[in-house]
């Protein structure tokens, strides 16, 4: 009974966590290309919840946001970047006192902009070859580093409340 209500409880946390992902990628708070908090989110659910919660939010976030923003030969390249930042998070989190340090967090928020579309691009080679990732990195830095810039901005505005609200679950959950 007790083991059920929890399984529940993080249903309905990964539910709610990935409503709020989609929404914020879907329409934007900041009218500027790749400019969201999901990034973000996503750090910070990986360092509160750990690595499993961050590669289930970061698919079902860019699986079910591409319903809605149309699905193509980018979709898996993109859930598998995410995956990447998740990953680099992660490994970060066990060599690093990453979780005590806000500071060292808000530089791998601003970095994970930059690798995000760098993994992208790589995945894009599958399509298209060595030439297609040179054009893709070449014509996405912009954006990537638009992606780079609002994580940076975000991260100061989400920190605190998201990891307040992660961090009262887990302890209700207990």
């Amino acid at each position: 009974m007790v083991t059920e209500r929890v399984q529940i409880r993080q249903i309905a946390l990964m539910a709610m966590l990935t409503a709020m992902c989609v929404v914020l990628r879907i329409f934007k708070v900041i009218p500027i290309p790749n400019v969201q908090p999901v990034t973000d989110i996503l750090m910070i659910v990986t360092l509160t919840l750990g690595i499993g919660s961050g590669i289930l939010l970061a698919a079902l976030t860019m699986f079910i946001s591409n319903i809605y923003l149309g699905f193509g030969i980018w979709t898996i390249p993109q859930i598998l970047a995410y995956v990447g930042c998740v990953l680099t998070i992660a490994l970060l989190a066990k060599v690093l006192p990453i979780q005590n340090h806000f500071w060292m967090q808000l530089a791998l928020a601003t970095f994970l902009g930059w690798e995000y579309g760098f993994l992208v691009d790589l995945g894009m080679t599958i399509f298209g070859g060595f030439p297609a990732f040179i054009a893709y990195l070449v014509s996405s830095f912009a954006f990537d580093t638009y992606h780079a810039i609002g994580n940076f901005a975000f991260y100061f505005v989400l920190y605190k409340p998201v990891t307040l609200a992660l961090k009262n679950y887990q302890r209700r959950c207990i």
